[in-house]
């Protein structure tokens, strides 16, 4: 039994580091596909989050503490700093991976007192935060204040606390942190060599299945094309799949039956040819030469005359080459009748009935189905049997039966017990005439009724019937239809 194995060079090696690559670049469209998804819901998400804080519970959160005291003052701005980020990455999706870079002074709480001092959270604000804290009005009724600058923007929103002192929670949102966050702060070398694991594991495991169902496949191709490479056209690829492949099996196999159907033309046709050459060195040698033989044997028929005893043999002897003649004679047109490959069964009995018959007067009609001649032109060399047959029974007819009308017809041998729709199991090929007949058992079987039987006996199944009467001569072959010779 042939085991599979997956060498490590051709598709495997090629497959692995593709995933690889493709992974990194899927990670990152991915990281830059979900930073510019989130950019455009961030801001109403922050916004609702900021309008929708417990001022109350914050303003508890800083204690009661003197707000004079800059150390108290401070870490009353850092309780509300971590309060404001609890409720935010519980509350905002990704918030807590922002607050990585709200260290960059992205995030500040500023106290106000009455008296105008205050404190803030570190780092100091950014640029953007520290213009929206400029223009922020101090003042708890003032809606919240929100600047936009190179895509960047900024918002502030303020709290009251106890003693009439306001703190005021800026927020400046950076579109690029999430792309900065997935891709930038995670690229250390153990983040990478974690990365590349990950997908080459990955990569390897995809390869080495899709290799493996490819390789199958492709052995069953690269299989038939050997054979149709040493010349068996019959091989065919065993693949029923509808797929890229499957259609790609597909083509191949109606490449490998038109090559047959070719090939089998191309045969045909050099059969045509040879037999063009027989009859044609026939007629140019063996037939003249019997021509000759017989007007010697009757010029010496002639001389006989004058010794009797010779006659009886020279008599015998002119008839003998009378009929060598006319065999020959029969055999040269047998070989010059129409190719099937290049003309078709319905052309070719027309041509060789019409050459036959011509200044004959004899009437002639074909009757081949349309079927019938598409699945005979399918098989020259049943058709050239027929083809044969036809003509050598309008020949005994015309020579023989005295007939002003030959029919010839192609029809299902059981088309009066079929029922409809029903492939006929056998056909007939009929050749009639109305002449005066003759007893089928009387005469000698010579080259003629012999070279029927056997050319019936050459197709599928065939078997040959000749019946004669008063009203003419019947001769019908039985045979199996081409579609399931």
């Amino acid at each position: 039994m042939r085991t599979f194995r997956i060498g490590f060079r051709g598709l495997f090696v090629k497959l692995v580091p593709t995933f690889i690559v493709v992974g990194f670049v899927a990670m990152v469209l991915s990281s830059v596909l979900t930073s510019v998804l989130w950019r455009a819901h961030a801001e109403s998400d922050i916004r609702r989050f900021l309008g929708n804080l417990d001022r109350p519970a914050l303003a508890a959160a800083t204690g009661a503490v003197d707000l004079r005291d800059p150390v108290a003052c401070r870490a009353a701005a850092d309780a509300l700093f971590w309060q404001i980020a609890r409720v935010g990455a519980r509350d905002v999706m990704d918030f807590a991976p922002m607050m990585g870079f709200f260290g960059a002074g992205r995030l500040q709480v500023r106290i106000a007192r009455p008296d105008g001092a205050g404190c803030a959270t570190a780092p100091a604000a950014s640029a953007l935060l520290a213009d929206a804290f400029a223009a922020a009005p101090a003042n708890l009724a003032a809606p919240d204040t929100m600047l936009r600058r190179d895509g960047d923007w900024a918002l502030v929103t303020h709290v009251g606390l106890p003693g009439g002192a306001i703190a005021r929670i800026g927020v400046h949102y950076w579109p690029g942190w999430q792309l900065h966050y997935e891709i930038a702060d995670d690229a250390s070398a153990y983040d990478l060599m974690r990365t590349v694991l990950y997908l080459g594991a990955m990569g390897a495991s995809f390869a080495g299945l899709l290799v493996w169902l490819l390789v199958r496949r492709v052995r069953r191709m690269t299989a038939a094309a050997d054979r149709w490479a040493a010349g068996d056209l019959s091989a065919r690829i065993a693949d029923q799949s509808r797929d890229e492949l499957g259609e790609l099996a597909a083509h191949f196999n109606r490449m490998a039956d038109a090559l047959a159907r070719a090939f089998g033309m191309q045969k045909a046709l050099a059969v045509s040819v040879e037999r063009t050459r027989i009859a044609r060195d026939l007629h140019d040698t063996a037939k003249q030469r019997s021509f000759v033989l017989g007007l010697k044997l009757t010029e010496l028929e002639y001389e006989a005359q004058r010794h009797p005893d010779l006659l009886p043999t020279v008599g015998a002897a002119r008839r003998l080459a009378d009929h060598l003649q006319q065999d020959l004679d029969n055999v040269v047109t047998g070989f010059s009748l129409p190719a099937i490959a290049e003309d078709g069964l319905r052309a070719a009995v027309s041509h060789a009935v019409h050459d036959l018959l011509a200044g004959s007067g004899i009437d002639w009609s074909l009757d081949l189905p349309e079927r019938a001649a598409q699945a005979l032109d399918a098989h020259p060399s049943a058709a050239h049997e027929l083809l044969m047959i036809t003509h050598e029974a309008a020949a005994n007819a015309l020579r023989h039966s005295g007939c002003r009308r030959i029919d010839i017809a192609c029809e299902p041998g059981d088309a009066m017990r079929a029922s409809p729709g029903t492939p006929a199991s056998r056909w007939r090929w009929v050749v009639r005439d109305d002449g005066s007949g003759f007893d089928p058992a009387a005469v000698p079987v010579g080259m003629g009724l012999g070279n029927l039987r056997w050319r019936a006996d050459a197709l599928p199944g065939g078997m040959l019937d000749i019946a004669s009467g008063a009203d003419g001569t019947r001769v019908t072959v039985h045979f199996n239809p081409m579609e399931t010779a």
